[in-house]
């Protein structure tokens, strides 16, 4: 990796960054993005500035479409996960009854609260695939995947250890067995190559805040061509209705891609910033920054004399993230602050997380800091 990328983000002025798995860093252009395609607009021209304004979304959705290999009209921005995954739910018609919608005791916390709520809500009932399951096992998932099982919520890549999960497999399975997949890829879109294309997932979401380096706010789903016109989304408004500016109260028509799931008057600034890193991080190329990140993760893993990997070791099973647990990982966290290295813990251990604006540097800092440690 060449300096001219790192001179492409804002990384903090000291020590190691290795936080991209919660909050990628600022590329260089998103500023003057924020500045000329939505604070000028605002400030030379008031309401005027709307068309422009609504570019934007245009714009995120368009990078999303280049980076994935999906179509502009599949996608549309939401806030967060939790609430594209309660509008995808609520938009589908019922289910028979005692349907289950499968998850894994694994998955992130927050989409299995939507789930279990939203089971409660419509009748249905969640089942879990036990923790101790190896989720790459596809004999497992033909298992789970039964007869009385009406969705499936598919993690690409394990937060907290970053296993990483054979999608297409999975949703090859859950498309013979014609049971309704959606597929969480927070982990894994801009530090993982997808192809939307080659995986047969009814629904996929995912957000910008994390690789990406899109920051908060700007999350997003995307519905395949196959589904779309099934899905009545609840939580809607005028920017749901084919035509936003008819302004007739007595009739509304679903738009017929995935702006039906807009809803109400969109925010606009979070995806003005997004739309701009994921254009950056699409012309370096996903291919590019995941080799990088995985030569960075071997590296480490070559040099660390002491505790234990919890990610997966092969590189075709994991994701960007290297979780490693110490005998005391209160200790080793201390330890990270104290040298400057940024990192989080979770249940698996201590987790670090190399972009491609990280260099060999980094990791040989961060495995210094470790081989020192005493626990």
């Amino acid at each position: 990796m060449t300096t001219d990328i790192q001179k492409l983000f804002h990384r903090p002025e000291r020590g190691v960054y290795l936080l991209n798995h919660s909050v990628g860093c600022l590329p260089i252009t998103a500023s003057a993005a924020l500045q000329s395609h939505f604070l000028e607009p605002w400030k030379q021209q008031g309401s005027n500035a709307w068309g422009q304004w609504l570019d934007n979304l245009t714009r995120f959705n368009s990078a999303l479409a280049i980076l994935l290999n999906g179509k502009t009209r599949q996608f549309c921005p939401q806030t967060n996960l939790s609430s594209a995954l309660t509008k995808i739910v609520g938009s589908l018609p019922s289910a028979p009854s005692d349907s289950h919608v499968l998850l894994s005791e694994r998955d992130f916390p927050s989409t299995g609260f939507v789930i279990q709520t939203l089971c409660d809500r419509f009748g249905l009932r969640p089942r879990f695939v036990p923790h101790e399951a190896d989720l790459t096992d596809l004999n497992r998932w033909d298992e789970m995947l039964s007869d009385d099982v009406w969705l499936a919520f598919i993690t690409h890549v394990q937060s907290n250890d970053s296993l990483r999960l054979p999608v297409s497999d999975i949703t090859e399975l859950t498309k013979r067995k014609s049971i309704i997949s959606v597929v969480d890829i927070a982990q894994s879109a801009g530090v993982v190559p997808i192809d939307l294309k080659l995986w047969q997932a009814d629904f996929v979401i995912g957000s910008s805040v994390k690789w990406l380096c899109g920051g908060p706010g700007s999350g997003y789903l995307w519905a395949s061509d196959d589904i779309i016109e099934q899905c009545r989304p609840m939580d809607l408004g005028w920017f749901s209705h084919q035509d936003p500016m008819a302004f007739d109260i007595h009739h509304f028509n679903y738009a017929d891609d995935a702006r039906r799931f807009t809803g109400g008057t969109p925010s606009i600034m979070p995806f003005t910033v997004s739309a701009e890193s994921i254009r950056t991080l699409s012309h370096i190329g996903t291919e590019r920054i995941f080799q990088h990140n995985q030569k960075l993760i071997d590296r480490m893993i070559a040099r660390i004399n002491q505790g234990e990997i919890r990610s997966p070791l092969q590189g075709n099973r994991r994701g960007g993230t290297l979780a490693i647990s110490f005998t005391d990982n209160q200790k080793a966290m201390k330890a990270m602050h104290g040298a400057d290295i940024f990192c989080d813990q979770r249940s698996e251990g201590l987790r670090f997380s190399p972009h491609i604006y990280n260099t060999e540097e980094d990791a040989d800092q961060l495995v210094a800091v470790i081989n020192r440690l005493k626990c």
